[in-house]
């Protein structure tokens, strides 16, 4: 049962990232509204996981970092979908934070909901 939840926050964490890079390069009213809803997703997400399970924010950030580093790469035709503009440094520093995250929550020594004291 335990894997199937793991599986299912790679799942989502990958997700997230497309959908994140989908929007990323929107603005409204001169204000990058497609950035801040990916940013904001993408760490609010990760929190509520955190919160969840102990490790499970481990997996979110790994479907969220390998959907988001094929984004990175570039396409057949010659161009990139994350640009190198100052939307494009804030998803990768993003990611960078990701990683930072997802590395510390599996080192948590928090314990179990429901498990007894050992």
């Amino acid at each position: 049962m335990r894997l199937l939840i793991h599986g299912a926050a790679v799942l989502v964490g990958a997700a997230v990232a497309v959908a994140g890079v989908m929007v990323h390069r929107s603005v409204v009213l001169g204000v990058p509204l497609g950035l801040l809803i990916a940013l904001a997703t993408s760490f609010v997400t990760l929190w509520a996981m955190r919160d969840m399970l102990p490790r499970l924010a481990s997996s979110y950030a790994l479907g969220w970092l390998v959907a988001f580093g094929f984004a990175l790469f570039g396409r057949p035709e010659g161009d990139y979908v994350v640009a190198s503009d100052l939307r494009g440094y804030a998803m990768m520093v993003a990611g960078f934070v990701m990683l930072a995250i997802g590395v510390v929550s599996l080192t948590s020594r928090r314990a179990m909901p429901g498990a007894g004291a050992t």
